[in-house]
């Protein structure tokens, strides 16, 4: 029997979704710690538990052809990237194949899962949030833990962030603000506008006005210096109330021709590129015609919507959204683009009660759509259901549900909108029988 500390050889079989690779030595599991498939390695054993046990890299004797050097310094203690010691093509691989398992995992055997597509590898999020130490130390949280790692930039952030990220890394070592827990950077990557906003447990902090003076000084693409007041102590960065110290209460960002205003608290998609792709690829599959009623679940800033109403035109659009910031966000992009068949409405999804449209779209959080919603759809029974999905697991779960309504599918597009971390987005059309 295996135990605490005992060092050993292995063929890595897998990889999982942590990045770790799996071996099996006498009916045990192993997960191994920077292990990729078809690696043969010296393992050290470090924990054993019911059902598996972990290990740790002794020595690499034969590296699996899939492996890659990766190109950040703290990839082995952040808690950001996991698959930066692989390369970008097996990740795309990698990415379908986690797909595929969960549709599987619900018999669902029969469902093709596409190739992943995707736009680029690095330099992608439009969004950085970023804890601050009390002492000033700011970085990134290393894997499972609170600990910060000092950083002064990462390799997934555009480079229109990345100049402000250095400069505030520098800034607060040198001058610590204890009452600021998070330092949040968005970008629109087509106009070139950078919001900064600090995340503080105290509604102001003494040296607001100066430091912002000197970011919108040394950084002309700066439009907006927000500051988020968040005095709870829990995994949640923003709070609910912003005020602008500095400029604009938002930016703005052009995707797919069309421009849209972001607030701070509301969601816009991290990967612009990649999100053109992957809105085109639901506008593909909708296929919405001119006389057809499309409602958008989830809306946000009504991007999914306003962007393949864009595409293929209905008579009308409805959008829902609980973020009343999103919402006036959605009125206003609907405003700009001179769209006219639109209304948007602030509810949560499973409460808001609608006429039965031809489309419905939905972009749900990581949990999925909530039951007592899947039976309000299924009541209304819409001709065409467009369901986009950052988390496979779910979105299988809830396909297996909507087919008991008689919705059926033949097939999944992946779309590798976080490249090197565990993500994937999927959207799947569901058509009435």
């Amino acid at each position: 029997m295996l135990k605490k500390n005992d060092v050993l050889q292995v063929t890595v079989e897998d990889i999982n979704h942590l990045g770790m690779g799996v071996a099996k030595r006498d009916g045990a599991v192993i997960f191994v710690r920077g292990g990729v498939t078809g690696d043969v390695l010296n393992i050290k054993i470090i924990k054993v538990a019911k059902d598996y046990l972990v290990a740790i890299i002794s020595d690499i004797i034969t590296p699996s052809p899939y492996r890659a050097e990766p190109e950040c310094p703290a990839f082995k203690r952040c808690g950001g990237c996991v698959y930066s010691h692989i390369s970008f093509d097996y990740e795309n691989i990698l990415k379908r194949q986690r797909v595929e398992n969960e549709f599987r995992r619900f018999g669902m055997t029969d469902i093709e899962v596409l190739p992943t597509i995707y736009a680029n590898e690095r330099a992608y999020r439009n969004k950085l949030q970023c804890p601050v130490a009390e002492n000033g130390e700011m970085g990134f949280y290393a894997q499972k833990s609170h600990d910060i790692i000092p950083l002064s930039g990462c390799s997934l952030q555009e480079e229109l962030t990345a100049p402000i990220f250095e400069f505030l890394s520098g800034y607060f070592k040198a001058h610590p603000i204890p009452s600021i827990k998070h330092v949040y950077l968005r970008c629109g990557k087509a106009t070139g506008e950078v919001m900064v906003c600090f995340v503080c447990k105290n509604k102001s902090f003494k040296e607001e006005s100066s430091l912002a003076g000197e970011i919108v000084e040394r950084f002309k693409n700066v439009k907006s210096v927000i500051l988020n007041h968040n005095p709870k102590d829990t995994n949640v960065i923003l709070g609910d109330k912003c005020r602008v110290i500095h400029g604009s209460e938002s930016i703005t960002d052009i995707l797919c021709g069309l421009k849209f205003v972001i607030s701070p608290l509301a969601f816009y998609q991290v990967n612009h590129d990649c999100t053109e792709l992957l809105y085109s690829a639901a506008a593909k599959a909708a296929n919405i015609q001119p006389s057809e009623t499309v409602c958008d679940l989830f809306c946000g800033i009504g991007t999914v919507g306003l962007c393949i109403n864009a595409m293929t035109p209905a008579k009308k659009l409805i959008g829902v959204e609980i973020i009343p910031e999103a919402i006036e966000n959605a009125r206003q992009n609907a405003a700009l683009n001179g769209v006219d068949n639109a209304e948007f409405y602030c509810s949560a999804a499973e409460d808001f009660r609608f006429e039965r449209p031809d489309v419905l779209i939905v972009d749900p959080p990581r949990k999925g759509l909530a039951p007592k919603l899947i039976e309000y759809i299924g009541s209304l029974l819409p001709e065409r259901i467009v369901y986009i999905s950052c988390s496979p697991d779910t979105l299988a779960r809830d396909c297996d549900m909507l087919m008991k309504y008689g919705y059926t599918f033949k097939d999944v597009q992946p779309v590798n909108m976080f490249p090197r971390t565990a993500h994937v987005e999927s959207v799947v059309c569901l058509t009435r029988k």
